[in-house]
């Protein structure tokens, strides 16, 4: 069974958020710490193997691209005011359920994502936060956000809670990622029994794609709309 459990200024957010918002409006500059994610955006699919065939591949690139054309419609047609209440509203929908964990491994947004800023800023006043650094052969990496050293491809395991992004959820928590495989290969470094929490926009679960048997599935997903525990939620 599901349970369905909102950029107003977050008050003086903690100095790593500050900084890394500064670096973001460099212009021109792009690199694997500032944009992580950035390396991966594309129709490749590098979740490749002897039992995904190309029907299944192609697919799969077919639902990204349409997810990616939404969001990014989404993103220009969207209002400022509308990305900072969305924020301020997911904050207020995920805090519960993360207050107690003393590391929570999230991720910083692209623009064309949901606005977590608001979220990580309230994490890192409440313990430690890591997010992914994506490497060159697209596996992850963690950095801490506040003090930004490089805590290695294990660190998930020091999160209690892991936010995740993803392009859509399958009904049954199936994860559509940007088709590197990244988080296929991290999420099993996480301690056993640690909760993923996927955040989407609303129309982008239950959404049908293929899936293969190294997709990771996640236990919750986070929208505008509420967070819906797929497994036992956190207590």
């Amino acid at each position: 069974m599901a349970f369905v459990a909102g950029r107003k200024r977050v008050p003086r957010p903690a100095a790593g958020m500050t900084a890394l918002r500064a670096r973001r409006r460099m212009a021109g500059v792009v690199d694997s710490v500032m944009s992580p994610r950035l390396l991966v955006m594309g129709d490749n699919d590098a979740s490749t193997g002897p039992e995904v065939n190309a029907a299944s591949r192609e697919a799969k690139r077919a639902v990204r691209r349409t997810l990616r054309a939404a969001r990014r419609a989404r993103r220009d047609m969207g209002e400022t005011s509308e990305r900072e209440a969305d924020g301020r509203r997911l904050l207020r929908l995920a805090e519960p359920a993360l207050r107690a964990a003393s590391c929570v491994a999230t991720f910083e947004p692209l623009d064309t994502e949901s606005n977590l800023e608001p979220l990580n800023a309230r994490l890192l006043e409440n313990g430690r936060v890591i997010v992914p650094i994506t490497l060159e052969d697209l596996d992850l990496s963690w950095r801490d956000l506040a003090t930004g050293e490089d805590l290695g491809k294990d660190a998930i395991a020091l999160a209690d809670v892991v936010v995740a992004p993803a392009l859509a959820i399958g009904a049954r928590g199936e994860r559509l990622g940007q088709g590197g495989g990244c988080y296929d290969r991290a999420l099993p470094r996480r301690r056993e029994g640690t909760p993923v929490i996927a955040v989407v926009f609303p129309d982008e679960f239950g959404v049908d794609f293929p899936t293969q048997a190294h997709d990771e599935r996640v236990d919750a997903v986070l929208t505008v709309n509420g967070l819906t525990w797929l497994r036992e939620p956190l207590r």
